[in-house]
């Protein structure tokens, strides 16, 4: 069951494969390179990992090990983490089950800006949590909302994009609605992701962003297909068919590395599938 993936500067494929609470890294050629993890509440362990992400930077992994409601910080040999992105030290893993500052009710995805500051999908306590670049707690929005468009429900996505001054784009289910923010967590615009009597399906999916024009990418899971906005919300188009048709896909990664490339956790195939867009 792969539910998510990211790739490096050497096109290496970094794969959550949930059932086997592991990740698993692959070449460009889809060859098996290594992997770490098992079961467990041990460090490198998981329960039921959900999301990865990779600071393009310093190549820093970093993976939503769901019930075990933490973030664990790799880096690329998959060795846990001792210092940021700055230099400094780290707390890692990030987080344990509560609702206080800095606890986690099963997050479900994870995001990292420019500066290296870390935003947090706690779904379960219907909140955005943001850290800096060392794991300390910073700020929070979502739960307990009172004005119009902050309130969050069940946000089980989001995405950092580096337009402006930066941008956090969150999927909020069942509504399926995508809701823009800045950085700080102020509120900017939201839109439907399913168009006006479609009969489309709702459920966990999940969003992220090419760092190029900024097009807004959704593995819409219910519905086996990847759906395409801009970044004011106009629809795009659709992406169903692959080297077979996409079942139940999970994650995605835009790359940069040679032109604009796809690569999709083909979930319900229990496949990663790569494309490439073609302008």
């Amino acid at each position: 069951r792969p539910v998510d993936v990211v790739e490096d500067r050497d096109e290496n494929i970094y794969i959550v494969d949930q059932r086997n609470n592991r990740i698993q890294v692959l070449d460009r050629r889809g060859r098996f390179l290594r992997e770490w993890g098992g079961r467990g509440f041990a460090p490198r362990s998981f329960d039921t990992p959900s999301a990865i992400t990779i600071d393009r930077n310093t190549g820093k992994l970093y993976v939503v090990d769901t019930l075990n409601n933490r973030i664990q910080i790799f880096d690329p040999d998959g060795s846990l983490a001792k210092t940021g992105p700055n230099g400094k030290p780290i707390t890692n893993p990030i987080g344990r089950l509560g609702s206080a500052d800095g606890d986690f009710n099963r997050p479900r995805d994870v995001a990292v800006d420019k500066r290296g500051n870390i935003y947090v999908a706690d779904t379960g306590n219907n909140r955005i949590q943001k850290f800096d670049p060392s794991g300390n707690f910073l700020s929070e929005w979502g739960k307990f909302a009172r004005r119009r468009g902050v309130q969050l429900n069940n946000p089980v996505s989001l995405a950092y994009s580096d337009e402006g001054f930066g941008y956090i784009y969150v999927l909020n289910s069942p509504e399926c609605r995508v809701q823009k923010f800045d950085f700080d967590g102020n509120f900017v615009k939201e839109w439907p992701m399913h168009l006006k009597g479609e009969g489309a399906l709702c459920g966990p999916s999940r969003i992220r962003i090419d760092p190029r024009l900024y097009t807004v990418y959704i593995a819409d899971t219910e519905n086996d297909r990847v759906v395409l906005f801009d970044r004011d919300g106009e629809p795009l188009g659709e992406l169903k068919e692959g080297k077979v048709p996409l079942k139940k896909p999970g994650g995605l990664f835009i790359s940069q590395v040679f032109g604009e490339n796809v690569i999709i956790a083909d979930t319900g195939n229990n496949l990663i599938q790569k494309f490439r867009r073609v302008r």
